[in-house]
C-alpha cells in the first residue's frame, strides 16, 4: 500500500509521540516505585529507632514479655498505626514476643542478612508489606533482633493515582499533537501539490509558469529553487538551440577545414573501412584517391607490402593511437616512398571513427640519406684537419711558452733595470759628501801639520790656538754632516734593494717606505729640475710586501720622468696617504705633468704597451704596476689623466695583504 507523504508524516508524529508517552510514563512508574521504596525505608528506620529506644530498657532487664500485651493491644486496630507485626528474637532466632498479624514467615533473606541496608536497618518490601529487621540489646549483652512489618498500601494507592492522571495528561497531549499535526500538514500538503503540478508542467515543457513565494520555510526555499530552475532552464535551452546551431557551423567549418588541409587526411571506421578522404590525399598519391571511399586500404594499391599495413593496425590496436609511425607505401609514379602516420579515435555521426593523417618524409628521408654520404666524405675530412690543427696547437703552445719564459725574462730584466737605474743614482749622490768630507779632512790634516811646527818652535800664541780649534771644530762637523748624509743614502739604498730582491712579507710605515723610495731617486729628480712632495698619514703600518710597494713606486717614478716631464724642466711630484676606510689606505701618486690622451689611457695597463717603442721602453711598467697591486699586495688602481692636466694615480691597498703561495 503506498502512503502519501502527508500520512507518512502523521505517521511518523504518532509513533514519535506514543514513543515519547510511553518514555515518560516508564520513567514517572520508575520514579514513583524507587519514591515509595525511599520513604518506606526511611519510614521503617524510624520505627526502628523508636521501637529499640522504647525496648532497650526492658530488653537489658530480661521483662520483654510484660510488653506483650501492651504491644498487642498496640496493633489491633490496623487504623491507628502502619505498623502490622512485631517479633522480637533472642540471639538464637527464638521469639520473645510476636504480636500482630503476618501473612507469610519472617523473610529468610533478612534472617540472613540479606534485603535493603538503610542507617543499620535491612528491609524487603514483599507485595503490600515493608519487612524490616534491626539488631536490639538484650540482657548481659546478648544481640537479639527486632522484625516488623509496615502496611505500604497507602504509599502504592497515592502512586497509581498519580500514574492515572499522568497517563491521562499523556493521552491528552498527544491527541492534540495529533491535531495539530495534522493541521499543519494539510497546509503542507497544499502547498506540495502546487509544486508537484508545477513540477509535471515542466516535465511536459512548459517553463513559463512560476508559483508564488509564500512565507520563509523550507517549501518557499524549494519553491523560490524550482522557480529559478525553470528561469534557468529556458535560458539553458535558448543555449542550447544557439549552440546546436553553432555547432552545425562548426561542422560545416571542419568539413571544409578537413577538405582543404594541406596534409593527406582519411577517416575509416574501426575495421579499416575508408568513410572520407581530403583533397589533399588525390593530390599526394594520385586520382586512384578518389575512389578510396567504402574501401578498405588493403583493397587499393596504397601499401608497400601487406606488413607493413598489419604493422601500423597493430600497433593502433596495442597502444590505442598511432604517432608518427614511419611506413612504405606506393607512389603514384610506382616508386616507393615513405610516410610518417599520426592517428586519433573521435566519434562520427554517433559511430567510433579514427582519423589518420599522412606526411610524405620521401624528399626528406632521401635529403637524409644523402646527407649522410656526405657526413661521411666529410668526417675523413675533419679528421685531416683536426690532426692539422693539433699541430698547429702544439706549435702554438711551444710559441706560448717561449712568449712566457720571454715575459718572465723581460720582467726581470725590468725589475733589474730599476735596481740598476737606483744604484746609478746612488753613487752620484754619494760622490758630494764623499768628496766634501775628503776635502775637509785633507785640509783638516794640512792644518794639524802646520800647527805642530807652530806648537815645536814654541812661538804659540792664544789667538792661534782658538782659531786653529774653530777650523777643527767646522771640518768635524762638515765631515760628519757629509758622512750622515751618506749613510742615510746607503740605509735608504740597502733597505729597498734588499725588500726588492728578496719580496719577502714583513711588517712596516707606509711613511717611511716612500721616504726611502723618494730619498733614492732625489739626484735624477734634482738633475729633471723636479720636486718631490710626501704626504703621508703617521702610523700607516702594513704587514705587506714592501719589495712590491718598492717596485710600484720606482715604476711610477720612471714614468713620471719618461712620460710626463718629457720635453720640459721642472714639475712636482705628489705622494699622498691615508686611511679611507677600515683597513684600506688610499695611495696617491701624482704629476702635474703632460698627461695622457684617451687612447694611450685605455691600453696603458697592456703588456708590452709603449709610447716609445724603439727608444728603449719595454712597455711593461704599467703591466707590473697593475698586478702587483691587484694581486700581490691585493689592491685596486684608477688612473686619472688627460692631455695638459697630469695624471693621478690612486690606489687602494689593504693594510694586511693576502697570503701568497710560495713557489
Amino acid at each position: 500500500m503506498r502512503l502519501s507523504l502527508r500520512a507518512k508524516f502523521l505517521l511518523l508524529s504518532a509513533v514519535i509521540q506514543a514513543l515519547v508517552v510511553g518514555l515518560l510514563i516508564w520513567n514517572s512508574l520508575r520514579l514513583m516505585n524507587h519514591a515509595v521504596s525511599t520513604n518506606a525505608e526511611r519510614v521503617a528506620q524510624e520505627y526502628a529507632v523508636t521501637l529499640n529506644l522504647s525496648l532497650s530498657p526492658y530488653a537489658t532487664r530480661g521483662r520483654l514479655p510484660e510488653l506483650a500485651g501492651y504491644l498487642a493491644e498496640m496493633l489491633s486496630d490496623p487504623d491507628d498505626s502502619f505498623l502490622r507485626y512485631l517479633v522480637i528474637l533472642d540471639q538464637d532466632e527464638q521469639p520473645i514476643i510476636e504480636v500482630g498479624k503476618r501473612a507469610m514467615p519472617l523473610p529468610e533473606i533478612l534472617r540472613q542478612g540479606g534485603g535493603t541496608s538503610f542507617k543499620g536497618v535491612r528491609t524487603l518490601i514483599s507485595g503490600a508489606t515493608l519487612h524490616a529487621r534491626s539488631p536490639l540489646l538484650l540482657q548481659d549483652n546478648r544481640i537479639g533482633s527486632v522484625n516488623f512489618g509496615l502496611t505500604t498500601k497507602d504509599l502504592k494507592q497515592a502512586r497509581d493515582e498519580v500514574m492515572v492522571q499522568g497517563g491521562l495528561i499523556s493521552l491528552v497531549g498527544l491527541a492534540l499533537g495529533l491535531v495539530l499535526f495534522y493541521a499543519f500538514t494539510h497546509g503542507i500538503g497544499r502547498r506540495l501539490d502546487a509544486l508537484t503540478g508545477q513540477s509535471e508542467q515542466m516535465a511536459l515543457g512548459d517553463y513559463s509558469k512560476a508559483l508564488p513565494v509564500e512565507g520563509g520555510d523550507e517549501i518557499t526555499v524549494f519553491t523560490r529553487a524550482l522557480n529559478t530552475m525553470s528561469a534557468t532552464l529556458r535560458e539553458r535551452i535558448a543555449q542550447l538551440e544557439q549552440s546546436q546551431l553553432r555547432l552545425s557551423e562548426s561542422e560545416a567549418r571542419f568539413k571544409t577545414l578537413f577538405d582543404m588541409a594541406p596534409l593527406p587526411l582519411t577517416v575509416s571506421d574501426r575495421d579499416g573501412r575508408i568513410v572520407a578522404a581530403n583533397r589533399a590525399l588525390t593530390h599526394t598519391f594520385g586520382a586512384a584517391a578518389t575512389n578510396l571511399i567504402g574501401k578498405r586500404s588493403d583493397e587499393v594499391p596504397f601499401w608497400a607490402s601487406a606488413i607493413e599495413r598489419e604493422r601500423i593496425w597493430d600497433m593502433y590496436r596495442t597502444e590505442g593511437a598511432v604517432h608518427g609511425a614511419v611506413a612504405g607505401v606506393l607512389l603514384p609514379d610506382g616508386s616507393v616512398g615513405s610516410v610518417a602516420i599520426w592517428s586519433s579515435s573521435l566519434t562520427l555521426d554517433g559511430n567510433p571513427s579514427i582519423i589518420w593523417a599522412l606526411l610524405d618524409l620521401t624528399e626528406e628521408l632521401n635529403a637524409k640519406r644523402e646527407l649522410k654520404d656526405l657526413n661521411v666524405s666529410l668526417e675523413s675530412r675533419v679528421s685531416e684537419r683536426s690532426a692539422a690543427l693539433e699541430r698547429a696547437n702544439a706549435d702554438l703552445s711551444a710559441a706560448l711558452e717561449t712568449l712566457q719564459r720571454t715575459q718572465d725574462e723581460l720582467l726581470a730584466a725590468e725589475k733589474m733595470a730599476s735596481l740598476g737605474s737606483l744604484v746609478a743614482g746612488i753613487a752620484h749622490e754619494l760622490n758630494t759628501p764623499i768628496g766634501n768630507s775628503l776635502l775637509a779632512s785633507t785640509a783638516l790634516r794640512d792644518r794639524v801639520v802646520e800647527f805642530d811646527r807652530h806648537v815645536a818652535a814654541g812661538a804659540l800664541r792664544r789667538s792661534e790656538l782658538t782659531a786653529h780649534l774653530d777650523e777643527v771644530r767646522m771640518a768635524s762637523q762638515l765631515i760628519s754632516g757629509s758622512l750622515h748624509k751618506a749613510a742615510e743614502l746607503i740605509s735608504s739604498f740597502k733597505q729597498i734593494a734588499v725588500d726588492q730582491t728578496n719580496d719577502q712579507r714583513r711588517t712596516f710605515d707606509l711613511q717611511a717606505a716612500v721616504h726611502d723610495t723618494l730619498a733614492t731617486y732625489l739626484p735624477r729628480l734634482r738633475r729633471s729640475g723636479c720636486e718631490a712632495v710626501m704626504q703621508i698619514e703617521e702610523g700607516l703600518v702594513f704587514d705587506s710586501y714592501p719589495g712590491a710597494l718598492y717596485q710600484v713606486l720606482n715604476n711610477l717614478i720612471n714614468n713620471a720622468l719618461n712620460h710626463a716631464f718629457e720635453g720640459r724642466h721642472g714639475g712636482t711630484i705628489t705622494v699622498r696617504g691615508e686611511t679611507v676606510d677600515e683597513g684600506i689606505v688610499e695611495l696617491m701618486f701624482s704629476d702635474d705633468g703632460a698627461g695622457m690622451p684617451e687612447d694611450v689611457l685605455r691600453k696603458v695597463f697592456d703588456p708590452f704597451f709603449t709610447t716609445k717603442m724603439g727608444q728603449g721602453g719595454t712597455g711593461l711598467g704599467m703591466n707590473i704596476v697593475y698586478n702587483i697591486v691587484t694581486g700581490v699586495l691585493g689592491g685596486r688602481i684608477i688612473i686619472d689623466s688627460a692631455p695638459g692636466v697630469g695624471t693621478a694615480v690612486r690606489m687602494l691597498l689593504p693594510r694586511v695583504a693576502p697570503q701568497r703561495e710560495t713557489k
